[in-house]
């Protein structure tokens, strides 16, 4: 038995380190579903019907259900969104978002230049407005799960983020969610500050790092010792502050130097399972860093020479895929991997999960994506049943799988062997699911999630 489980494992644990990427589209030149008027509407300057590849810049990603959020640096119009999945294979064309009324230039009701966004488990997307040099910034928060209706503006106060367009230069959001609130820290890359914005209060306020300034940020998952990790503006050192202290309205953070990278971060995120993922300026490669261990980049992605300033950006959606965004001056591509982890806002505890409803709304917001994820190698009833004796040692008695509870199999199989399996999708059952994935497991009293079961 012993010689079989080590076999399975290294090759578990090969796996596991391989990211392998498949394409979903492709792009030589990026075409635009024109609002109804646009034609006639000179107010709405920022849509126009198509772009050159080497006109648009796309700088951040949101995944939520079956649609992929995109905001583009360009002097166009550049918050869109488009299907992950389609019947042509013709890559789509990018619609606005949430329409085209909410891109009218120099309109401060409107939607100025969109940077940062996150989807978070109830459905919003938020959305960072940089703004122009007549309209302040702004955070939007739209309600996907009610026809993307707007369900909150915030107006950054002068004292937090100034009005001055000169003087600001929001990028970066990531979402923490909370017993009882949720909180966005944000970049804002000129002053020597983070923001932080709480929606219960509907109330922003400012964090001084004398002498730092910062371009983008990540959220480690381990919801204990909470961290917030920071690429320095314009340098490839990497920090780390505890959350903790950005509760502090108009204080100081002490920030730690975790590390260098090989190129300038411009965009970072941090899955369930702790691993960090960063792209660089002007590279051609994208990196990855367990947060868990010693600080040791890791080649993510590479590819041979690009053409671009940011050539990369890249999400996690709710079923454990990483999509990334690759871009030259003479191609755009869309790429997917399984990760076998999701963001780290999905690391919720039960309690949360229950009064917040997230377990429904994921649910129902990702059946579609398992659909299309690729399925693990097929396995009878009975030799799932086996592995699944392996999967749920250490267990509590009744472990929660989704729709149903089923008692603990046993079996003495070590907890790292588990990880492995779990993250190969090394287990199916036809009556709870294809994919060891779906389930939503609870060990000793703790919601460990959907995708990574073993943190």
């Amino acid at each position: 038995m012993f010689p079989f489980v080590a076999s399975i494992f290294l090759l578990c644990l090969c796996l596991a380190n391989a990211i392998n990427f498949t394409t979903v589209y492709e792009w030589d030149q990026f075409h635009f579903i024109r609002p109804a008027g646009a034609e006639t509407d000179t107010s709405n300057g920022q849509i126009k019907d198509e772009y050159k590849p080497g006109d648009v810049y796309p700088r951040y990603m949101a995944v939520f259900g079956e649609r992929l959020f995109l905001s583009l640096d360009s002097s166009s119009g550049n918050l869109v969104w488009l299907p992950t999945s389609g019947t042509s294979t013709a890559p789509p064309k990018l619609a606005p978002f949430p329409t085209g009324q909410f891109h009218k230039k120099d309109n401060c009701n409107s939607i100025q230049m969109a940077y940062g966004m996150e989807t978070d488990t109830d459905g919003r997307l938020w959305v960072l407005d940089d703004g122009s040099e007549i309209c302040p910034s702004k955070l939007w928060i739209f309600n996907l799960l009610k026809n993307d209706a707007t369900e909150l503006i915030h107006h950054f106060p002068d004292t937090v983020v100034s009005h001055a367009y000169s003087n600001r230069y929001l990028r970066g959001i990531v979402l923490e969610k909370t017993a009882d609130d949720s909180l966005a820290y944000i970049t804002d890359s000129f002053p020597e500050h983070i923001v932080v914005y709480s929606r219960k209060l509907d109330k922003s306020w400012s964090v001084k790092t004398p002498g730092r300034k910062w371009e983008c940020l990540a959220l480690s998952a381990d919801r204990e010792a909470r961290q917030l990790y920071l690429g320095r503006f314009n340098s490839d050192e990497l920090y780390s502050v505890s959350v903790s202290e950005l509760k502090n309205e108009g204080g100081s953070a002490a920030v730690k130097l975790i590390g260098e990278w090989t190129g300038i971060p411009y965009r970072m995120l941090i899955d369930g399972a702790n691993v960090l993922y960063a792209a660089f300026t002007t590279q051609s490669y994208a990196s990855k860093w367990n947060i868990s261990q010693p600080f040791r980049e890791q080649r993510l992605h590479e590819v041979g020479e690009l053409d671009g300033y940011w050539p990369f950006t890249f999400a996690l959606d709710a079923n454990g895929n990483l999509w990334v965004t690759k871009r030259n001056e003479t191609r755009h591509q869309l790429l997917k991997a399984a990760v076998g982890a999701r963001s780290n806002l999905f690391t919720v505890p039960t309690t949360l999960a229950e009064t917040s409803g997230q377990q429904e709304i994921t649910e129902s917001s990702t059946s579609s994506l398992r659909e299309e994820s690729t399925p693990p190698p097929s396995l009878t009833t009975g030799e799932a049943q086996n592995l699944l004796g392996v999967f749920f040692i250490n267990l509590s008695p009744q472990s929660k799988l989704i729709g149903k509870t089923q008692p603990r199999p046993q079996s003495s199989i070590s907890l790292p062997f588990l990880v492995l399996l779990q993250t190969c999708h090394c287990a199916a059952d036809p009556e709870i699911g294809k994919n060891a994935n779906l389930y939503q497991v609870h060990f000793e009293g703790k919601s460990c999630g959907q995708q990574t079961v073993f943190q």
